[in-house]
């Protein structure tokens, strides 16, 4: 038996599979992992939970809660992702409308990747998303990064 692809048979797949989508957002004044990780941490402290809050919802949160992920972009280079476990919607204190992203504590470092500025938040299909270089360990800081960074400019890596 074999399988026939057409448009439509195509097209239905779309409807029973659901797609990943990720998310790439700047990671303001973070001059490294290191100050994401920081920074996380004060809010896990805070919160007991690692979450991100950005004022809009994502239309397409099914695709994103399908196994999808913030990739961050630090210095102008998208290096680092987490996980997304969830997305909610939510009213602050002031009558605003906001998103709350729930996030695996993880940060997995990626092979880094030359970002433009843009601001809030922006879609990243997986096909174009930077590949995993390792997990982020806080007792085994190296710049390692920066190496595999410059090697990637230069189409080595």
């Amino acid at each position: 038996m074999s399988l026939v692809s057409s448009p439509f048979l195509d097209s239905l797949q779309f409807f029973w599979f659901k797609m990943t989508l990720n998310i790439k957002k700047l990671c303001v004044g973070a001059d490294s992992v290191l100050d994401l990780y920081n920074r996380q941490e004060f809010v896990r402290g805070r919160y007991g939970e690692t979450i991100h809050i950005t004022r809009m919802f994502p239309k397409r949160f099914e695709e994103v809660l399908n196994g999808g992920s913030i990739y961050w972009v630090i210095k102008g280079k998208l290096c680092v992702r987490q996980e997304i476990l969830k997305i909610e919607r939510f009213t602050d204190n002031d009558n605003v409308n906001r998103c709350r992203l729930d996030l695996n504590k993880d940060l997995i470092l990626t092979v880094p990747f030359k970002e433009r500025p843009f601001q809030g938040w922006r879609y990243l299909e997986t096909k174009n998303s930077p590949s995993d270089s390792r997990l982020f360990d806080i007792n085994n800081i190296n710049d390692d990064q920066e190496i595999i960074s410059d090697l990637h400019s230069l189409g080595l890596v």
